[in-house]
């Protein structure tokens, strides 16, 4: 998940990183409708969650799948 350009964003306090043990740890089962393909979408849109991320990935490259359910199930568990 970290690159560059991302530690250039976080210590220019553009983006964010959380501690390890504020983060609420969650197994998510692999299901299509429940892939990382299918949900990233919805959550690009999203300011808030969107500071945990880089703003870009290499070319058909998405978020790593468990750190993306945990992020997501820390700051909107619903």
């Amino acid at each position: 998940m970290i690159n560059k350009d991302y530690l250039k964003d976080i210590f220019a306090e553009r983006k964010k990183l959380m501690k390890l043990s504020d983060v609420k740890l969650v197994v998510v089962p692999k299901y299509d409708e429940i892939s990382v393909k299918n949900i990233w979408p919805m959550i690009k849109e999203d300011p808030v969650l969107m500071q945990y991320f880089p703003d870009t990935f290499p070319k058909g490259r998405a978020p790593d799948r468990e750190y993306m359910f945990n992020i997501l199930n820390t700051l909107k568990p619903e």
